[in-house]
C-alpha cells in the first residue's frame, strides 16, 4: 500500500514529515519499492504507470540517501534541496563514537 496513491513526491514528504528517522527511511523504502513494482507490472493502466514512473521512486531514492549519508542532489534534481532540508538529520543515528 503506498502512501501516494498518486506518485505526489510533495504529498509523500508531507505524510512522513515528523516522524522518527527510522520509520522514514523504513516508509521510504517502502514507497520506492512499490511505485517500481507497480511502474513495471504488465496490467496497469498508462496514465498511472506514466505518473508513477521512475522519477517518483529516484526522488524516494535520493531522499533515503540524503538522509542517511547527506548526499546533496545534483544539480539536476535541486527541486527537492528545500525538501530534504526540512528533515532534522541532527536526530539521526551516528557511526562511531
Amino acid at each position: 500500500m503506498m502512501i501516494s496513491r498518486d506518485c505526489r513526491f510533495s504529498e509523500f514528504v508531507g505524510a512522513v514529515r515528523g516522524k522518527d528517522y527510522f520509520d522514514v527511511i523504513q516508509l521510504a523504502e517502502r514507497e520506492a519499492t512499490s511505485a517500481e513494482r507497480l511502474f513495471l507490472r504488465v496490467r496497469t493502466d498508462e496514465p498511472r504507470k506514466t505518473r508513477c514512473g521512475k522519477d517518483y521512486a529516484e526522488r524516494i531514492k535520493r531522499l533515503i540517501d540524503h538522509m542517511r549519508y547527506e548526499v546533496k542532489p545534483r544539480a539536476r534534481f535541486a527541486q527537492d534541496d528545500d525538501v530534504f532540508a526540512t528533515f532534522n538529520l541532527e536526530r539521526r543515528p551516528r557511526r562511531g563514537m
